[in-house]
């Protein structure tokens, strides 16, 4: 990343801050504030901020007629800018009185249709209480000169209604009729029926003992209980027809204008960029001054645009950043390893200026896959599995996209493996004739040779991890930290030697032995020296944590086994028993081994990446280009 500063008369701005925000190439950074340009802020600050307030309710009153629309298409009509913006300003005013009567409306009948059965149910529940009461309007009720006070109660304890019940008889004497029932396992319904005249002590009783009555929707007051019941329940069968019927005239009357609205939104988006922008920039009396950050390769590229936007009267050049300034960091990799960003992101993004190991683990991971499945039949299932994943949810997650495509290399190296082990479902591929290129795991000889390519594949990564962190330290002038990993590697050259011997895979002899001594004394004298005093005890330590993250690599041959074996019980079960028994869980175990394939390989994998690898070289921390614009330039 290179951080430039551009310098253009005040005139231009409009067209350079247009052209940046479509280029998407350049991070902002605030101009006024850096003491060694002097520069003040660009005028205007609380005319902008009211512009972008009323945009900002312009954009919500458009979000939320485009929400209305749903999934509605209409003419096409491209964005005209600002001119565009004040013309569908004054459009949504003259069209908000037409289109609030219908979301009224619709807001209404979905009010009413969550409301009805709410009362339905307890009121059903509450008929047969009352039974002749129910079959009574309000006007027969009002001619008995009789009032019904109906409510539910939020418990189940039935000493409430006993409560209720001696409470009304203080007040009342006996000129009250009071009936229960459980209306839900939590609740129990009243009905209270007094006469007209004691009505209002009723309900002042109630609302001292803070009760609320059930009562009935204004347009159904005038019906019996069962009367209510009934045309809530008819109404509950017209409110959708009445409710689609409403949302397919909104959408009529909006339908013609959405895509245009669609346009105007973004262009509202661009226009509070371009407006918040401006509060980063600097000033002087005839120029503007913009300072931030681009990728290095691209400079050219941006001077070009942004010379043509201003007539040719513009400079771009180049600043030295502070070294006390992190700038911010762009992932650049090879088409092949960039869906492995994604992995290294998920752990933490690379700090500037340190290494960034995504096309390492597009290197080596999906080869530890592949030496853990190691099977043709899984290998080529996982296949086809990723490629239907990544065609299927990849447009609309860029994560699942990217995951897809890393599954779909570690099933090609699966596939591979298949063929250097014979393997496929097993031993079946092996009955069945397939020859192994290498080595059959199933058969008793294949457990020293997969431990051994176990601990080479860790050796050589752990040994590279070591070499890329000694090459950042020299590069980063860390003398400690460079004695320390040289320290390192010379003790674990020394380990390797002595491991060679043991095995008869290096030649022994007084030489040898003496050689891999020398390199284990002198890599804890360098691992010492670099801690001091502390030294005599994280020296020892240190070497000893790196057998162990090369020890780790152990997994990679043990799940690679148990695969194999689970494969292997499979089959054996699927022989035993009646045919379809067997076929059956012969079918589970396999699926079951899939399903294994499917992640723990890749766990595993990660996990010597992020643990064994990373930790040697790996710097995390570093912020992400956020590009001032509409995209991430390629």
């Amino acid at each position: 990343m290179a951080k430039v500063q551009i310098v253009g008369r005040k005139p231009h701005l409009d067209a350079v801050l247009a052209r940046l925000y479509a280029a998407g190439l350049l991070e902002l950074s605030t101009a006024h504030e850096d003491r060694a340009l002097a520069l003040a802020p660009l005028p205007g600050e609380a005319e902008r901020v009211e512009h972008a307030d009323e945009l900002r309710r312009l954009a919500a009153q458009l979000d939320g007629l485009l929400a209305l629309a749903g999934g509605a298409t209409g003419e096409s009509r491209p964005s005209a800018g600002t001119a565009g913006v004040s013309a569908v300003a004054e459009e949504l005013r003259a069209l908000m009185p037409l289109v609030s009567p219908l979301t009224a409306r619709i807001d209404a009948l979905r009010t009413e249709l969550s409301v009805l059965p709410r009362y339905i149910e307890p009121l059903r529940q509450l008929l047969p209480l009352v039974p002749e009461l129910a079959e009574l309007d309000e006007s027969d009720i009002r001619a008995l000169e009789l009032d019904a006070v109906a409510l539910v109660l939020n418990t189940s304890d039935e000493s409430v209604v006993d409560a209720i019940r001696e409470a009304l008889r203080a007040e009342l004497g006996d000129r009250f009729t009071l009936v229960a029932t459980p209306v839900d396992d939590d609740a129990i319904g009243c009905v209270i029926v007094t006469p007209h005249s004691f009505t209002e002590g009723v309900q002042e009783l109630l609302g001292r003992e803070r009760l609320r009555p059930l009562p009935l929707p204004p347009r159904y007051e005038s019906l019996s209980f069962h009367g209510a019941v009934t045309a809530m329940q008819s109404r509950l069968v017209e409110i959708p027809v009445e409710l689609e019927q409403a949302e397919r005239d909104l959408r009529m009357r909006l339908a013609p204008r959405v895509e245009a609205w669609r346009a105007a939104r973004e262009s509202i988006d661009a226009d509070i960029a371009r407006i918040e922008a401006v509060a980063s920039l600097g000033s002087t009396s005839r120029a503007f001054v913009v300072v931030g950050w681009t990728p290095r390769a691209r400079i050219a590229e941006l001077r070009l645009e942004l010379e043509h936007a201003a007539n040719d009267q513009l400079v771009l050049e180049e600043l030295a950043s502070s070294p006390e300034v992190d700038p911010p960091v762009l992932l650049r990799n090879r088409t092949v390893a960039r869906p492995f960003e994604f992995l290294v992101r998920f752990l933490d993004l690379p700090r500037a200026g340190s290494l960034d190991p995504t096309s390492l683990m597009a290197l080596f991971l999906p080869v530890m896959v592949g030496v853990m499945v190691g099977d043709l039949v899984y290998g080529s299932l996982l296949l086809v599995l990723a490629l239907y994943a990544g065609r299927r949810f990849g447009a609309a997650s860029p994560a699942i996209r990217d995951l897809s495509r890393v599954f779909v290399a570690g099933a090609v190296w699966a596939i591979g493996f298949g063929f250097l082990y014979g393997e496929a479902l097993g031993d079946v591929g092996h009955k069945l004739g397939l020859p192994a290129l290498w080595f059959y795991r199933g058969g008793r000889d294949a457990v020293e040779p997969l431990l051994l390519f176990s601990l080479a594949l860790g050796a050589v990564h752990v040994v590279l991890g070591q070499l890329l962190g000694l090459w950042q330290s020299w590069s980063r002038r860390r003398a400690t930290e460079l004695l320390n990993r040289f320290g390192s590697l010379l003790a674990l050259a020394g380990v390797f030697v002595l491991a060679g011997v043991a095995v008869h895979r290096v030649p022994g002899g007084a030489w040898s032995l003496s050689a891999a001594a020398a390199l284990v004394v002198l890599g804890l004298v360098a691992l010492i020296a670099g801690r001091g005093v502390l030294g005599l005890i994280m020296g020892p330590l240190e070497l000893i944590g790196a057998l162990g993250n090369v020890l780790s690599y152990l997994r990679l041959g043990a799940v690679g086994l148990a695969s194999t074996y689970l494969a292997l019980v499979a089959n054996e079960l699927a022989l035993l028993g009646p045919i379809w028994l067997g076929v059956f869980i012969g079918l589970f175990f396999h699926t079951l081994n899939l399903a294994l394939a499917s992640f723990s390989p890749m766990i595993q994998a990660l996990r010597l990446h992020y643990v064994e690898f990373f930790s040697k070289f790996y710097e995390g921390g570093g912020k992400p280009f956020r590009p001032f614009g509409a995209h991430v330039a390629p």
